[in-house]
């Protein structure tokens, strides 16, 4: 095959292709998530559940009905109480469709030390709760 036209055909059909590539900026992407866990913690200590699970993402709604998560919170919140302090300990940003961002924060509540695990799903400004964990006590 002449080089020529080798090279005429790789150029046009990488011109071909095109990428829907958005940058990811981690410390945007992390601190939306943060602000999201901000409201989280205020409308816990608040009791306000629904509105919790207004802003889950549809994947954790399509695993659990409204019901069970707002039962789910209710016992959470009996166990632990309201939050107090709260130190974020890990924050991983992942580049995935949508946005992903993990975190693990050290938390002081009425009855005791716990931490919360909570997961988000980012689609551009709409942070969604993808999930979310607290067990007593602190690792480290």
């Amino acid at each position: 095959m002449n080089p020529k036209l080798t090279l005429i055909a790789a150029v046009l059909l990488l011109s071909g292709c095109t990428f829907n590539v958005k940058p990811i900026y981690n410390n945007k992407e992390q601190a939306k998530a943060e602000a999201a866990v901000a409201q989280f913690h205020n409308l816990h200590n608040e009791r306000r559940f629904e509105e919790i699970y207004n802003r889950v993402d549809d994947k954790l709604r399509a695993a659990q009905t409204k019901e069970q998560f707002i039962a789910a919170a209710g016992e959470a919140f009996s166990r632990f109480g309201k939050l107090q302090t709260t130190r974020l300990e890990q924050a991983k940003v992942f580049p995935s469709n949508p946005i992903q961002v993990k975190m693990l924060y050290n938390s002081t509540f009425e009855k005791g030390h716990a931490q919360e695990w909570l997961t988000w799903n980012l689609y551009g400004d709409d942070v969604r709760l993808f999930e979310y964990r607290v067990t007593p006590g602190w690792d480290n």
